[in-house]
Protein backbone atom coordinates (compact mmCIF):
# COMPACT_ATOMS: atom_id res chain seq x y z
CA UNK A 1 0.00 0.00 0.00
CA UNK A 2 3.19 2.20 0.50
CA UNK A 3 3.77 2.25 -2.86
CA UNK A 4 0.52 3.27 -4.22
CA UNK A 5 1.09 6.78 -3.93
CA UNK A 6 4.26 6.83 -6.43
CA UNK A 7 2.44 4.88 -8.81
CA UNK A 8 0.08 7.83 -8.85
CA UNK A 9 2.67 10.12 -8.94
CA UNK A 10 4.31 7.74 -12.32
CA UNK A 11 1.00 7.96 -13.99
CA UNK A 12 0.32 11.45 -13.47
CA UNK A 13 4.05 11.94 -15.31
CA UNK A 14 3.23 9.56 -17.85
CA UNK A 15 0.14 11.21 -18.60
CA UNK A 16 1.79 14.69 -18.40
CA UNK A 17 4.45 13.68 -20.43
CA UNK A 18 2.20 12.27 -23.24
CA UNK A 19 -0.80 15.46 -23.11
CA UNK A 20 1.99 17.58 -23.07
CA UNK A 21 3.31 17.69 -26.80
CA UNK A 22 -0.57 17.49 -27.89
CA UNK A 23 -1.50 20.67 -25.84
CA UNK A 24 1.37 22.67 -26.94
CA UNK A 25 0.90 21.33 -31.08
CA UNK A 26 -2.22 22.31 -30.29
CA UNK A 27 -1.71 25.70 -29.45
CA UNK A 28 1.13 26.27 -32.11
CA UNK A 29 -1.54 25.28 -34.71
CA UNK A 30 -3.99 27.96 -33.19
CA UNK A 31 -1.86 30.75 -33.33
CA UNK A 32 -0.35 29.60 -36.93
CA UNK A 33 -4.03 29.71 -37.82
CA UNK A 34 -4.83 33.02 -36.59
CA UNK A 35 -1.45 34.38 -38.03
CA UNK A 36 -2.42 32.98 -41.29
CA UNK A 37 -5.99 34.87 -40.92
CA UNK A 38 -4.56 38.10 -40.05
CA UNK A 39 -1.75 37.90 -43.29
CA UNK A 40 -4.68 37.12 -45.37
CA UNK A 41 -6.58 39.95 -44.49
CA UNK A 42 -4.17 42.69 -44.27
CA UNK A 43 -2.94 41.15 -47.61
CA UNK A 44 -6.80 41.54 -48.97
CA UNK A 45 -7.21 44.89 -47.69
CA UNK A 46 -4.06 46.08 -49.32
CA UNK A 47 -5.39 44.89 -52.77
CA UNK A 48 -8.74 46.23 -52.52
CA UNK A 49 -7.32 49.90 -51.75
CA UNK A 50 -4.54 49.78 -54.26
CA UNK A 51 -7.25 48.65 -56.82
CA UNK A 52 -9.50 51.70 -55.69
CA UNK A 53 -6.63 54.18 -56.46
CA UNK A 54 -5.98 52.88 -60.06
CA UNK A 55 -9.55 52.02 -60.97
CA UNK A 56 -11.78 54.48 -59.60
CA UNK A 57 -11.82 57.80 -61.14
CA UNK A 58 -13.53 60.00 -59.09
CA UNK A 59 -11.23 59.29 -55.74
CA UNK A 60 -9.89 61.94 -53.70
CA UNK A 61 -6.31 63.30 -54.82
CA UNK A 62 -3.68 61.83 -52.29
CA UNK A 63 -1.94 64.32 -50.30
CA UNK A 64 1.59 63.43 -48.75
CA UNK A 65 2.30 61.78 -46.58
CA UNK A 66 1.60 58.37 -49.06
CA UNK A 67 -0.99 56.67 -47.67
CA UNK A 68 -0.85 54.14 -45.00
CA UNK A 69 -1.22 50.96 -46.57
CA UNK A 70 1.29 52.33 -49.49
CA UNK A 71 3.65 52.98 -47.38
CA UNK A 72 3.70 49.89 -45.39
CA UNK A 73 3.96 47.86 -48.93
CA UNK A 74 6.99 49.94 -49.15
CA UNK A 75 8.35 49.15 -45.70
CA UNK A 76 8.20 45.30 -46.23
CA UNK A 77 10.12 45.84 -49.46
CA UNK A 78 13.71 45.69 -49.59
CA UNK A 79 14.68 45.70 -53.82
CA UNK A 80 14.28 48.65 -56.13
CA UNK A 81 15.58 49.52 -59.59
CA UNK A 82 16.96 52.53 -59.28
CA UNK A 83 17.37 54.77 -62.50
CA UNK A 84 19.95 57.99 -62.22
CA UNK A 85 20.78 60.41 -65.25
CA UNK A 86 23.44 59.73 -67.69
CA UNK A 87 24.04 62.95 -68.96
CA UNK A 88 26.97 61.96 -71.30
CA UNK A 89 25.58 59.34 -72.64
CA UNK A 90 21.81 60.69 -73.60
CA UNK A 91 21.09 57.91 -71.57
CA UNK A 92 20.41 56.57 -68.27
CA UNK A 93 21.94 53.93 -65.31
CA UNK A 94 19.90 51.25 -63.98
CA UNK A 95 20.88 49.59 -60.82
CA UNK A 96 19.42 46.88 -58.48
CA UNK A 97 19.40 48.39 -55.06
CA UNK A 98 18.70 47.88 -51.65
CA UNK A 99 16.66 49.78 -49.65
CA UNK A 100 15.06 51.00 -46.70
CA UNK A 101 11.90 53.30 -46.34
CA UNK A 102 11.57 55.93 -43.67
CA UNK A 103 7.97 56.77 -43.91
CA UNK A 104 8.20 59.28 -40.81
CA UNK A 105 10.83 61.43 -43.50
CA UNK A 106 8.96 60.08 -47.26
CA UNK A 107 12.07 59.40 -48.14
CA UNK A 108 14.41 56.25 -49.34
CA UNK A 109 17.98 55.20 -47.83
CA UNK A 110 20.07 53.97 -50.47
CA UNK A 111 24.14 53.40 -50.15
CA UNK A 112 26.64 52.63 -52.69
CA UNK A 113 30.52 52.66 -53.44
CA UNK A 114 32.45 55.89 -53.99
CA UNK A 115 33.64 54.28 -56.66
CA UNK A 116 30.55 53.63 -59.39
CA UNK A 117 29.17 55.47 -61.74
CA UNK A 118 26.24 56.52 -60.38
CA UNK A 119 28.12 57.86 -57.27
CA UNK A 120 30.01 59.70 -59.82
CA UNK A 121 26.99 60.65 -61.41
CA UNK A 122 24.94 61.95 -58.42
CA UNK A 123 28.56 63.45 -57.37
CA UNK A 124 28.61 66.00 -60.49
CA UNK A 125 24.74 67.03 -60.12
CA UNK A 126 22.69 64.79 -61.85
CA UNK A 127 20.23 64.23 -58.50
CA UNK A 128 16.96 62.99 -60.79
CA UNK A 129 16.31 59.79 -60.32
CA UNK A 130 13.35 56.94 -60.65
CA UNK A 131 13.07 53.99 -58.38
CA UNK A 132 10.60 50.76 -59.53
CA UNK A 133 9.38 48.93 -56.39
CA UNK A 134 7.66 45.75 -56.18
CA UNK A 135 6.83 42.84 -53.86
CA UNK A 136 6.53 39.87 -56.12
CA UNK A 137 8.15 37.43 -55.03
CA UNK A 138 9.75 39.39 -52.24
CA UNK A 139 8.17 38.94 -49.29
CA UNK A 140 7.45 35.56 -47.46
CA UNK A 141 4.06 34.28 -45.98
CA UNK A 142 3.81 33.25 -42.34
CA UNK A 143 5.21 29.66 -41.69
CA UNK A 144 2.86 26.94 -42.94
CA UNK A 145 1.03 29.74 -45.29
CA UNK A 146 0.73 28.82 -48.98
CA UNK A 147 3.35 30.42 -51.42
CA UNK A 148 0.73 32.12 -53.64
CA UNK A 149 -0.63 34.16 -50.78
CA UNK A 150 2.56 36.70 -50.88
CA UNK A 151 1.43 37.59 -53.89
CA UNK A 152 -1.85 39.07 -53.05
CA UNK A 153 -0.37 42.74 -53.85
CA UNK A 154 2.20 41.13 -56.50
CA UNK A 155 -0.22 42.34 -59.49
CA UNK A 156 1.15 46.77 -58.25
CA UNK A 157 4.09 48.15 -58.99
CA UNK A 158 4.96 51.43 -56.87
CA UNK A 159 7.36 54.20 -58.64
CA UNK A 160 8.98 56.86 -57.18
CA UNK A 161 10.13 60.07 -58.36
CA UNK A 162 12.82 62.08 -56.15
CA UNK A 163 16.12 64.18 -55.81
CA UNK A 164 18.84 61.95 -54.45
CA UNK A 165 21.89 63.18 -52.65
CA UNK A 166 25.23 61.91 -51.18
CA UNK A 167 24.69 62.20 -46.95
CA UNK A 168 28.00 64.52 -46.54
CA UNK A 169 27.12 65.09 -42.83
CA UNK A 170 28.95 62.00 -41.10
CA UNK A 171 26.66 62.20 -38.10
CA UNK A 172 23.70 62.36 -40.51
CA UNK A 173 25.31 59.70 -42.55
CA UNK A 174 26.03 56.73 -39.57
CA UNK A 175 22.09 57.46 -38.45
CA UNK A 176 21.19 56.18 -41.81
CA UNK A 177 23.41 53.84 -42.06
CA UNK A 178 22.31 51.99 -39.16
CA UNK A 179 18.59 52.11 -40.07
CA UNK A 180 19.38 51.10 -43.49
CA UNK A 181 21.71 48.25 -41.71
CA UNK A 182 18.96 46.98 -39.62
CA UNK A 183 16.37 46.21 -42.05
CA UNK A 184 19.23 44.65 -44.25
CA UNK A 185 21.07 42.74 -41.61
CA UNK A 186 22.38 40.04 -44.10
CA UNK A 187 24.07 42.76 -46.50
CA UNK A 188 26.92 44.31 -44.69
CA UNK A 189 29.08 44.64 -47.65
CA UNK A 190 27.04 46.96 -49.01
CA UNK A 191 26.40 49.28 -46.35
CA UNK A 192 29.35 49.71 -43.67
CA UNK A 193 32.45 49.84 -44.92
CA UNK A 194 35.18 53.58 -45.65
CA UNK A 195 33.78 53.41 -49.20
CA UNK A 196 30.59 52.86 -49.22
CA UNK A 197 28.08 56.46 -49.18
CA UNK A 198 24.89 56.55 -48.32
CA UNK A 199 22.15 58.12 -50.25
CA UNK A 200 19.05 59.70 -50.03
CA UNK A 201 16.11 60.02 -51.99
CA UNK A 202 13.36 62.80 -51.36
CA UNK A 203 10.23 61.45 -52.69
CA UNK A 204 8.41 63.78 -54.15
CA UNK A 205 5.60 61.94 -56.90
CA UNK A 206 4.52 58.46 -56.74
CA UNK A 207 3.02 56.37 -59.31
CA UNK A 208 0.61 53.09 -58.87
CA UNK A 209 0.32 50.64 -61.62
CA UNK A 210 -1.46 47.46 -62.11
CA UNK A 211 -0.85 44.33 -64.57
CA UNK A 212 -4.05 46.22 -66.34
CA UNK A 213 -1.87 49.12 -67.28
CA UNK A 214 -4.10 51.52 -64.57
CA UNK A 215 -1.77 53.95 -63.01
CA UNK A 216 -2.72 56.77 -60.04
CA UNK A 217 -0.35 59.36 -59.53
CA UNK A 218 0.79 60.95 -56.44
CA UNK A 219 2.37 64.76 -56.56
CA UNK A 220 3.75 66.63 -53.43
CA UNK A 221 1.15 69.49 -52.92
CA UNK A 222 -0.79 68.34 -56.10
CA UNK A 223 -2.92 64.89 -54.96
CA UNK A 224 -3.48 62.09 -57.85
CA UNK A 225 -4.20 62.31 -61.23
Amino acid sequence: MARQPNSHINAAITLALFLGPIVYLSRKHRLLAEERRKYREEREVERAFLSALVEDEGSQPLRPPLPEIVRRVLSRCRFSYLSTVDVDSHSSHLSLMRFTYLPQEETIVMSTNVRTKKYDMLERGNTGVALLIHDFSEVEPPAGEDSGASNLTGEYSITLNGRCSVVKDVVLAEKYRAAHLKNNPDYPQFIVGEDIAILLVDVVSARICNINDEVTKWNVGSGSS
